[in-house]
């Protein structure tokens, strides 16, 4: 170790070290960093100084976390002059790599790229507490504002209260607690789900049931709505029978009400559900769209290219992402007041799961 080294803090050598490596493009783009005790036996260090080094890097953007992975290499790793333009957003899904997380991803970059800002990704595998864990860690540090799309949002009240009082500027995507004010930009759940019903009656269904896949969402709630109005409107009736609104699903029941001609359409509150419902319901020999009509909700990547191709609501996410950055940035600027609701247009994807009666 050099007298340089020595007088330096310790936490400063290891990011030193992280940005030589990645100067020398010995880490380039998206590569996994060493580990805290990897780093501890390098640099002789110890293992709190190390985290401290590495969450000063995501901090500045250098770096993003990926929990039970590792950090990583981010796409443009340069220390940003303040940091009070850094922007976190906080994911908590089942896949990073999912399409529509990815659109979400492109749509705030797209925004913050003409502010000159930084995005610090943070991703958490569809687990409440460490989402929680991990908006705690963020608001102790200095960030422009905070972008979170939450795996619980009723639980989320509690963090969301707690960032309310350092004062830091956040926007909800897609989803929102009830009785909560927020910040949120979503789409038009309601109206989506009402043309996509209003469409399977003018095919001429009457028995179209509806499938929920995680009802305790405020967008699944609110296709709910749009789905019962669009019914109800029409002087239809809906039985008890027709209405699944848990996680499993039981497609044997489901086929058995086809097979008696008692369910002829089903609307399923995203493309998650349709999806498995055409696996499903293809296994036990039921015939889409002979025996039932199928309508989604989402247009995810893959729907169009699914046994048969899906027909769905689309949303555009990545106008989603481009617009939950947006408002915060209004939000920051002092152009907003109060809590907004911003929700975005929907459009009907017909494919080939729908046929008229």
């Amino acid at each position: 170790m050099s007298k340089k080294d020595l007088a330096l803090p310790k936490y400063q050598m290891v990011k030193d070290y992280v940005l030589s490596q990645i100067e020398n493009q010995e880490f380039t783009k998206d590569d996994r960093i060493p580990s805290e005790s990897e780093f501890s036996k390098l640099l002789d260090v110890s293992s709190i100084t190390v985290r401290k080094a590495l969450s000063e890097l995501v901090n500045e953007g250098v770096i993003y976390r990926v929990r039970g992975k590792g950090s990583f290499v981010a796409s443009q790793a340069a220390v940003p002059e303040k940091t009070s333009n850094l922007v976190a957003f906080v994911i908590s899904g089942i896949d990073l790599y999912d399409s529509s997380y990815m659109q979400i991803m492109r749509g705030i970059q797209s925004f913050l790229g003409k502010q000159g800002c930084k995005l610090i990704i943070e991703f958490v595998e569809n687990d409440f507490d460490q989402e929680r864990e991990l908006v705690l860690e963020l608001i102790q540090t200095e960030l422009r504002g905070i972008l979170i799309y939450s795996s619980n949002p009723e639980a989320a009240k509690g963090y969301l209260g707690e960032i309310r009082k350092k004062a830091i500027p956040f926007v909800m995507l897609d989803r929102s607690p009830s009785g909560y004010p927020v910040n949120v930009v979503t789409c038009n759940n309601h109206d989506g789900a009402y043309e996509a019903v209003e469409y399977l009656i003018k095919q001429g269904h009457r028995q179209i049931g509806f499938a929920a896949y995680d009802y305790h969402l405020s967008p699944e709630v609110d296709r709910y709505n749009g789905y019962y109005n669009a019914m109800s409107n029409a002087s239809l009736p809906i039985p008890e029978s027709l209405l699944f609104l848990d996680k499993e699903l039981d497609y044997a029941a489901l086929a058995r009400l086809i097979q008696t001609g008692e369910l002829t359409a089903l609307f399923c509150a995203n493309d998650k559900r349709a999806l498995e419902a055409i696996e499903q319901l293809t296994a036990l020999d039921i015939r889409i769209p002979e025996q039932v009509s199928l309508m989604g909700f989402d247009d995810f990547e893959s729907s169009k290219f699914a046994k048969v191709a899906l027909s769905t609501v689309k949303q555009y996410f990545d106008v989603l992402g481009y617009e939950s950055a947006k408002l915060l940035f209004e939000i920051t600027e002092g152009s907003s007041y109060g809590n907004k609701k911003v929700m975005l247009p929907t459009s009907l994807v017909i494919r080939d799961t729908i046929k008229a009666v």
